[in-house]
Parts: structure tokens; sequence; C-alpha cells
């Protein structure tokens, strides 16, 4: 049965000799590590994991030079996962899992340039097939954040402090590039924002809904979770959402995406009240 082996480090899968893979649960990652450095007990073989995890972070921010971070994920599963890395110790007694087939792993795309920040003349922001209220107040502005694997991408922005901001997003993704249904969708692209430059200093992520979701009599599923950071002050992160669609177009799917500072209840109000304005069309 899929999922009864709880997430640990195991013998990698593949046969590798001496080599343990980590298990979120659900599937394998791609995180690997020598088991013997590992396992010693030495201070040096946890610093080893710790390495692993940094490094996998630092390689996938990317950065226009001008406006918000690109957003570029490491590899994830095409079946949706648990936590990004794991905080336990290594497995007593590894049991390999029962292999449920992980899915191919894929990068998060880094494809499209297709951002934009326009208000219609129907006073809705409109993208992927979705379109949404602005928000209010003078603090919003029309410039967009930049994510790589949205098209027909709208948004707006809001800076909370120097080097951090809120932003609404609607737009669509392409099945080709490795999204298969709305429930996988929705875990990747979480996945894509922890892991990105949006989110440098990221420290732990904690799924607040993770359910299927209908807007308009159209059926997704939708995410939301706290994302948290060491890097800016008395900032802890962000409540970010990710709603998924299959609005019956064989080639993309809609997504609507929210990020709000947690704790900031004038900025998760006015997030809120955007997400509640939500429309197909």
């Amino acid at each position: 049965m899929v999922g009864v082996t709880p997430p640990g480090w195991y013998p990698d899968p593949t046969g590798k000799k001496g080599v343990l893979r980590y298990w979120d649960g659900q599937a394998w990652t791609q995180q690997s590590v020598d088991a013997a450095a590992a396992s010693s007990g030495r201070p040096w073989g946890w610093f080893i994991l710790a390495m692993v995890v940094i490094a996998g972070l630092v390689a996938v921010f990317v950065f226009r030079p001008a406006g918000s971070a690109v957003s570029v994920g490491d590899p994830i599963s095409s079946r949706p996962t648990g936590s990004q890395w794991n905080e336990l110790p290594i497995t007593e007694t590894p049991t390999p899992p029962q292999d449920p087939g992980a899915g191919e792993f894929i990068d998060c795309p880094q494809n499209s340039f297709d951002d934009r920040s326009e208000i219609s003349s129907d006073g809705r922001m409109h993208g992927g097939g979705l379109s949404i209220e602005p928000p209010g107040g003078f603090n919003w502005i029309q410039e967009p954040v930049y994510m790589p694997w949205l098209y027909d991408h709208n948004s707006m922005t809001r800076v909370i402090v120097w080097g951090w901001q809120s932003n609404v997003s609607v737009g669509e993704v392409l099945r080709s590039e490795g999204f298969a249904d709305p429930r996988n969708t929705a875990s990747q692209l979480m996945g894509c924002l922890a892991s990105s430059g949006l989110y440098l200093g990221f420290t732990g992520r904690e799924d607040l809904v993770n359910e299927a979701f209908t807007l308009d009599g159209n059926a997704g599923w939708r995410i939301t979770s706290d994302v948290y950071v060491d890097s800016q002050g008395d900032i802890e992160g962000d409540v970010v959402d990710v709603i998924v669609l299959d609005l019956g177009d064989p080639d993309t799917f809609a997504v609507f995406i929210s990020c709000a500072t947690i704790d900031h209840e004038e900025n998760l109000a006015e997030v809120a009240e955007v997400t509640e304005s939500l429309r197909v069309g």
C-alpha cells in the first residue's frame, strides 16, 4: 500500500551500494547521501546531510536583471510529496518501502516570460481563464511577480518591507511541461515556490489545506501552506495559496497563486478578499 512506510533515509532503490536516498512517505526524492558518512555519528556526517540540502536549494535560485525573483525549483516528483527534506534521524532499521512508482522527476519549468500586470476594462484581472478583483489599497502596485512556469500570467504586488513582498496571480501552466492533473500540479507549484528565490532563507513549510476544490463547477485542487524563512528579521514567512483548476482545456490547467505575510492582518485580509473574488472567465 502506498504511504505505509514513514519518511526516512533508506537504501537507494536503484541498487547503488552504500547510498541512502530519502523517501518522503509517498515517493523517492532526489536527495541522497553516503550511508557510511551519514550514519557514522561523527559531526561531519550530519554536516554532509545539511550540505546536500543547502546545495540543492542554492542551485535553484535564479534572478532576472530587474523586478522580482524568478522562481526555479528543485526537481520534484510528479506525485504529491510531503516535506521538502528529512528532518528526522537516519532510519535505524531501514526497510525499503514498496515502490509505488514515484513518477517522472521534473524540473520546475523556466520557459515562460509571459508576465504582466493589467486591469481590464471590467475592473478585473484576467489570466489563464480565471479572473480576480485587484487588491485594494494604495500599497498595491501594477508590477508583475515573475514565475517562469506560468503563462498568460497577470499579477500585482505589494511591498511589505524592503526585500519582501506580497503578490496575487492568475495564469496557466502547460500540461506538456510535466503537469499531469490538478492535485499533482498544486503540489508541484507549491514545491517550486517554496524552493525558489522568492523564499531565500527558507526553513520549512507547513500545509494548512490540501484538498479538492471546485470553482464555478470546475474541479481542481487547493494547497495552502505556511512557508517559513529566517532571512527577514521579524517576518516569519508567507501564507501561500495555490489553486489549480481543470477548465477543460486539453493543453493547460488554470492557476491562482497568492502570497500574504504571516501575521500581517491587513495583508492577509487584502489577499483573502482577492481570493474570494476568484471566478472562471
